[in-house]
């Protein structure tokens, strides 16, 4: 599934459906595999507006 974030500062992060995304208590987490490693990003609630998500498992849109 696609993941797009827009933050409250107006700016955007795309994220494609290789990428493991979880919503926690704490925000949303992003892991991503980068060549040999992972990356693993926590974007915290109170900077996140609205979560759009796209595929053919889901399709949902959260507004907080």
């Amino acid at each position: 599934m696609q993941t797009h974030v827009l933050f409250v500062d107006g700016t955007t992060a795309d994220f494609d459906e290789l990428a493991e995304v979880k919503l926690t208590d704490h925000g949303v987490e992003i892991t991503e595999v980068e060549g040999e490693g992972k990356v693993r990003v926590l974007f915290p609630w109170a900077r996140i507006e609205k979560i759009t998500q796209r595929g053919l498992e889901v399709g949902a849109s959260y507004t907080f």
